[in-house]
């Protein structure tokens, strides 16, 4: 009977250790993964923001801002101004790009209207 309690308490002990290892592994990998997913959302968020913005300041100051340095300034604010919400550093580069990487979209989607208007003509 005594070796039955031994073996009973040898698997409750090898039990409990396989579920701390199991633990040890499975919480940090967790927090990695949501943390990692919780970055690429908000980065996300900001990208959206950064094609808003661009879109929004070509509606809004197109005939008045012939060099489009009101326009980045622009966007540039309510990106900036999205990061810090989020937490996110950006550096003026960084945004920059974000910036420029909406205006080549916006123009490319532009200049494929003109041209999809051309051809229904």
């Amino acid at each position: 009977m005594e070796v039955y309690h031994m073996k009973v308490e040898i698997i409750t002990l090898v039990i409990r250790l396989a579920i701390a290892v199991m633990t040890g592994i499975c919480i940090p990998a967790f927090r990695h993964w949501l943390k990692a997913k919780t970055e690429n959302e908000k980065y996300e968020q900001i990208r959206q923001t950064a094609e808003t913005a661009v879109y929004a300041a070509e509606q809004l100051m197109r005939k008045t801002d012939p060099t489009g340095e009101d326009r980045r300034k622009y966007a540039h604010k309510l990106i900036s101004m999205t990061a810090m919400r989020l937490g996110v550093a950006l550096t003026d580069d960084e945004i920059d790009s974000m910036i420029q990487a909406a205006v080549k979209e916006l123009n490319f989607f532009t200049h494929e209207e003109i041209a999809n208007e051309g051809m229904d003509s």
